[in-house]
């Protein structure tokens, strides 16, 4: 049996001299760093109860981590606020979960209603080190079981309200192994954050740095410039991020180079990235191995996982988001649940240690999502004959149109590979003629001067005709994301579907 304590006390034993944490100019080893979870311990069993709910509301760095790390190692379970939602957004999940404790460096006045909703609240700074336990008091793994809920991580509500994924302590510890496998850390490894702390991707390898001794460097926020100059101080190995990431920091690399020449392996998942933004990735990065994940916060995160540099960039393979990883199952299956041949379209199905335990106080969105031990994921793809998982769309996102499947993936592709587009975002609205037809949203480059009409020839040169977008909205703006970095594609379609008898959400 395994919980959040194992990796933290191994850390303490096995590492603790070693380099743990680079947050701006602090520096903690193993040591110092376990030492302050158990301060965090000693507190929370000072104020709170096992199985209370403990918010964290507060942007990436070493006590936000040491947060999210020490509550579940104690038997409480951490709930990490997104820092981007609005207020009502906030105030939803507070009810939603009644934390007992919040955690945050927001001020009295930013809180507003929050401070109301919680018994308890300690800013981040002078308050929280005077909150602090003595470290013999903090315990940690005393009557916690690897079955107990150790977080609630609320989904980016791509498809509707948010809805807190409930992960054990067992979900967390298996999708550590299954990284692992994945990436194989080594003594020389230096891992930089780059996803917000907030969702499950952001901290999903801190296990395992503590298990392998491998150090983390921390950021408050995702800049660019700010990540490769820490990759060439620090000389980093290791990466995640989101596919607009990578291709921010393409972009910036080719204006402004750094020596990146550390960096072995950049990971991205989240959303598919674009053949286009692949190349400029490896044109600035190298040698660099590109692993693509496929997974959901219900997976804690991790589903699928392939390395590029294993297949050539203009393989079809690419567009695959691998196999299963280790001691994880997939099955791709039909509208009644049986399973479908190689080639065929179908929702994707996974099974596996990782798997969550469910939605907190939804039962019914529970039994629709976990079914006969499998989690339905709601995405459609297929296997080839190697069972290499290619998406093709999300259920609700796909386009019928004349009686026509289109696949807003395949649409966005194309449209990506233009020089000229930053990032588009396909969807259906309605059409009296053809139920729906296809519509897209495009967010040009900087100085960029290409026109709707200049899109829709590139589209019609790849695509069949009821394929190609009927109309093509040239924003400003960028596009809406959920905390995941998934566009929110029911943002987009909502004002055309208005009054309609027939609405996706």
């Amino acid at each position: 049996m395994l919980t959040f304590a194992d990796p933290l006390r191994h850390a303490a034993e096995c590492h603790a001299g070693r380099l743990a944490i680079v947050d701006g100019d602090a520096r903690l080893d193993f040591a110092a760093f376990v030492s302050r979870c158990r301060r965090v311990g000693a507190a929370l069993r000072r104020d709170t109860a096992p199985g209370d709910r403990v918010a964290v509301l507060a942007p990436n760095g070493s006590r936000t981590l040491e947060v999210i790390q020490a509550t579940p190692a104690v038997g409480r379970v951490i709930v990490p606020l997104n820092t981007r939602l609005a207020l009502p957004e906030l105030l939803y999940q507070i009810e939603d979960c009644s934390p007992v404790l919040l955690v945050t460096d927001w001020s009295e006045e930013a809180l507003g209603e929050l401070a109301d909703r919680v018994p308890r609240v300690v800013r981040l700074g002078e308050e929280y080190e005077a909150w602090l336990g003595e470290e013999i008091g903090g315990r940690l793994g005393d009557d916690v079981d690897e079955s107990d809920v150790a977080g609630l991580f609320y989904t980016g509500g791509t498809t509707g309200a948010s809805k807190g994924v409930m992960l054990t302590h067992r979900n967390r510890l298996a999708d550590s192994l299954h990284l692992e496998a994945a990436v194989q850390l080594n003594e020389e490894d230096r891992w930089i954050v780059l996803g917000p702390m907030y969702h499950a991707s952001g901290t999903f390898q801190a296990l395992l740095c503590f298990w392998m001794g491998v150090p983390q460097v921390l950021l408050p926020a995702f800049e660019p410039g700010a990540v490769l100059d820490l990759i060439e101080r620090e000389r980093v190995t290791i990466a995640f991020g989101v596919p607009a990431m990578l291709d921010a920091l393409a972009l910036e690399q080719a204006r402004s180079p750094r020596d990146v020449s550390s960096l072995r392996l950049m990971g991205y998942g989240a959303a598919p990235a674009s053949s286009a933004v692949l190349r400029r990735f490896s044109a600035a990065f190298g040698e660099c191995d590109l692993v693509s994940m496929y997974g959901a916060t219900e997976l804690a995160p991790m589903g699928t996982v392939l390395h590029h540099m294993e297949r050539r960039l203009d393989s079809p393979r690419l567009r695959s988001a691998g196999q299963p990883v280790a001691g994880v199952r997939l099955r791709i299956v039909d509208p009644q649940g049986e399973a479908v041949a190689a080639g065929t379209i179908g929702e994707v199905c996974v099974r596996g240690p990782n798997i969550m335990k469910g939605y907190w106080r939804k039962p019914e969105e529970t039994a629709r999502a976990l079914r006969d031990g499998w989690y339905h994921s709601g995405d459609l793809g297929y296997v080839d004959e190697d069972h290499c998982l290619f998406l093709v769309d999300r259920a609700k996102d796909m386009i019928i149109s004349g009686g026509e499947n289109v696949y807003s993936t395949e649409v966005e592709e194309v449209l990506s590979q233009h020089p000229d587009v930053a990032e588009c975002a396909v969807f259906g609205v309605p059409d009296d003629r053809w139920g729906e037809v296809v519509r897209a949203a495009v967010v040009l480059r900087e100085g960029a001067t290409t026109d709707e009409k200049a899109l829709t020839v590139h589209c019609r040169e790849a695509l069949g005709g009821y394929k190609v977008p009927k109309q093509i909205d040239l924003r400003e703006d960028p596009l809406p994301r959920s905390a995941a970095g998934k566009v929110l594609k029911r943002e987009l379609r909502a004002p055309f579907w208005q009054g309609r008898d027939r609405s996706i959400s």
